[in-house]
């Protein structure tokens, strides 16, 4: 080959390797706001106006996300705080959203060589704080991001709650043990207690587990939760909004929370997950950040996290053969469509807000729901969000089908 064709070949390659790359996630944020196309705004409020006209939330903002770009959409009135608009730079709880994020941080400790999902939770705990095991088999971290530990969902001083209260407060009640039960406090409960399931057994969903995910792949990393999640997703992602504590400034942008499991529908109580609990519940964003999230899951920018993420798609355990299977990841559910594809997915509740994230990794479309209502043991966003998805998948067969 003469030097003149291999430097035509080279700058082709160039060409197609610059076309081809993926957008920073601060260019992609900047660029792409709203250009999403998969959906109308109209189709949209057809599924959200009713949380809003039949009192299931006070104020909603919906996240879409797809190749083309993203948007947010906002429902319901002016908070009656701050009398503001719900909108993109509005904070929220997210509640068990948070575990999609730990897991993510596991997923990059292991890879990176801290962290091993397979080796027993104990390694990293010590005498001092040993879990249980059950007939010589120990807790592994896989269990822990299946929700098959055998862990109870908390621990049993969550259920130290004054009975003349009315149920509302006796759910605020218990919560309030994710703000002031410390880490040292849980580990002396737990480690003279019995598994309610050997591990790897049986699901259960837990908390519990996922508070102690975080301590350990922390502990893996000899740095704090709120810091790792700081240096590996946060900072790099660009989510400056997203965060494992609250500042004065946070608090004055944080959603009011209402409580639509008391009746009528009031004002929720501010609680403030502690170090220890914030990986299994208690980190905050709003509109943008969760929509750089969503597409670093769908692979829409450029992140150092990308081989982790994926690893957190991996199926590791199945949790129904109903009409469509339904397997785990780490912290993830899995849910196969007929259609070949994949929804992956994942649900979140404070005392005082819901959260929701869903998306289909092959038709790169995904959607954030984020609602300033709880309504424990109600209706729950989470139908909505794979209800949307779900429209947008079908609305992707058709463009793809010429229909």
């Amino acid at each position: 080959m003469n030097g003149q064709m291999y430097v035509i070949i080279l700058s082709i390659l160039l060409l197609i390797s610059h076309s081809t790359a993926l957008p920073s996630p601060d260019v992609w944020k900047t660029s792409v706001v709203g250009q999403f196309s998969s959906l109308s705004k109209s189709e949209v409020d057809s599924f959200i106006n009713p949380f809003i006209t039949y009192n299931m939330s006070r104020g909603i903002v919906v996240v879409l996300v797809d190749r083309d770009g993203y948007t947010w959409y906002s429902y319901g009135g002016p908070d009656t705080r701050t009398g503001k608009i719900l909108d993109n730079t509005t904070l929220f709880d997210i509640g068990s959203v948070s575990k999609t994020m730990t897991g993510l941080l596991m997923a990059d400790s292991e890879m990176n060589g801290g962290y091993n999902f397979s080796a027993p939770v104990n390694s990293w705990l010590g005498d001092e704080y040993a879990l249980p095991g059950e007939e010589g088999i120990e807790i592994t971290g896989i269990d822990l991001v299946t929700h098959r530990s055998g862990l109870p969902r908390t621990p049993e001083k969550f259920s130290a709650i004054n009975p003349a209260d009315s149920e509302a407060d006796q759910i605020e009640d218990s919560m309030q043990y994710f703000q002031t039960m410390t880490a040292d406090d849980t580990y002396r409960e737990i480690i003279n207690s019995s598994l309610l399931a050997p591990p790897g057994y049986q699901y259960l969903y837990s908390n519990l587990g996922g508070a102690i995910a975080g301590d350990v792949v922390s502990r893996a990393e000899n740095i704090s939760y709120s810091r790792l999640l700081a240096e590996k997703i946060t900072e790099p992602l660009g989510m400056t909004s997203t965060g494992a504590s609250w500042s004065s400034d946070d608090l004055d942008r944080r959603a009011t929370g209402y409580r639509a499991y008391a009746y009528p529908t009031d004002e929720a109580r501010l609680i403030r997950f502690n170090e220890f609990w914030t990986s299994s519940g208690g980190i905050h964003s709003d509109a943008d950040d969760m929509a750089v999230f969503l597409a670093a899951e769908l692979g829409l920018i450029d992140t150092p996290l990308s081989s982790a993420i994926a690893k957190t798609h991996t199926p590791l355990a199945v949790a129904s053969t109903g009409p469509l299977l339904l397997e785990q990841g780490i912290f993830l559910d899995i849910l196969h469509n007929r259609d070949g594809t994949i929804i992956l997915k994942k649900a979140g509740e404070t005392n005082a807000h819901q959260a929701d994230i869903a998306w289909n990794p092959d038709m790169k479309v995904g959607v954030v729901i984020l609602s300033d209502t709880a309504n424990i043991g109600g209706i729950h966003v989470e139908e909505t969000a794979i209800a949307l998805l779900e429209r947008m998948q079908v609305k992707r067969l058709n463009q793809k089908n010429g229909q």
